[in-house]
């Protein structure tokens, strides 16, 4: 059917999701085009909680779909969403946005404007670069001259100078927590044995996929609030291993060659760098166990 699923996956975040639902009933679409909501659950909601969230989307017009799981990752959950969809364009929020009025209606109209895209993206507000941040990310590869490019070591820095744009522009990759895209792109979605828990660069991944299906671009006028909830995450250990990890699996994806592995260990060489001075011993042991992931064989291959 044409029309939009929004999606939002979510674990143990009810305030921040609550949050999200309301600025998806202020939408100035009206009743225009189908729209339907769907929650993902990696933990759980209260009934109650649920209720409240249908009555007021179906007061909007919306349909709305809840799944409960328990094969806890995003990653799972973007594929169950892809099941569950009955729209032929899909859109994925993190639990803790809240979208302007504008943001459904002009995310339609872009679709409508470039019927040839796989996918349209926005922008984060506040996700900025200072001009010294931007040369620190430029040198270590963290970041690409090009905005809708990623870096030498596979890294999505370049986003951080998407406020800039006055225009739309073609991307190849999206931010995950503002992201879209064609249903028939992402159809084929399966599991991926190194996305689990918290999946770093499972939006470079999914962007990836769908670009075979046509260009991606994002919207600037696509801007939203993302205020980056801490809960839920895992430790710092982990999330600095699994940056430096799974960067490494998407350079195999991509058959980056020696050049790409040489930049990502520049890349996690700074990182262990910038936190010594902050003495953060969790991150820096998650960095060092990701360095040795880039020359091992059966990672990097």
């Amino acid at each position: 059917m044409q029309g939009l699923s929004v999606v939002i996956c979510t674990r143990n975040r009810v305030q921040d999701l609550t949050r999200c639902i309301h600025s998806i009933t202020k939408q100035d679409i009206g009743r225009t085009s189908p729209i339907e909501v769907i929650i993902i659950d990696d933990g759980d909601i209260p009934k109650e909680i649920l209720s409240e969230f249908e009555a007021l989307l179906t007061a909007c017009g919306y349909s709305f779909i809840y799944h409960s799981k328990t094969d806890r990752g995003l990653w799972l959950s973007r594929i169950k969403a892809v099941e569950l969809s009955t729209m032929d364009k899909i859109l994925f929020l993190d639990d803790d946005v809240e979208i302007p009025g504008h943001y459904l209606s002009t995310l339609i109209q872009t679709y409508l404007d470039y019927p040839n895209c796989a996918g349209v993206g926005g922008i984060a507000i506040g996700m900025s670069n200072s001009f010294l941040g931007t040369i620190r990310c430029l040198l270590s590869f963290q970041q690409s001259l090009s905005s809708g490019k990623l870096s030498l070591s596979g890294q999505a820095g370049s986003m951080y100078n998407w406020h800039k744009a006055r225009k739309i522009f073609k991307t190849e990759f999206q931010h995950g927590c503002n992201m879209s895209f064609k249903k028939e792109a992402i159809k084929d979605l399966g599991p991926v044995p190194w996305l689990k828990s918290y999946s770093v660069g499972e939006d470079i991944l999914m962007s990836r996929i769908a670009q075979k299906s046509g260009p991606l671009y994002i919207n600037p006028e696509l801007k939203l609030l993302h205020h980056e909830s801490p809960a839920s995450r895992d430790n710092l250990e982990d999330v600095a291993y699994t940056r430096v990890l799974n960067h490494v699996y998407l350079l195999k994806d991509k058959k980056s060659g020696p050049i790409g592995y040489l930049a990502l260990v520049w890349t996690t060489l700074y990182l262990i760098l910038r936190e010594q001075p902050k003495k953060n011993v969790a991150a820096i042991k998650g960095y060092k166990k990701g360095l040795k992931e880039i020359f091992s064989r059966q990672t990097a291959g």
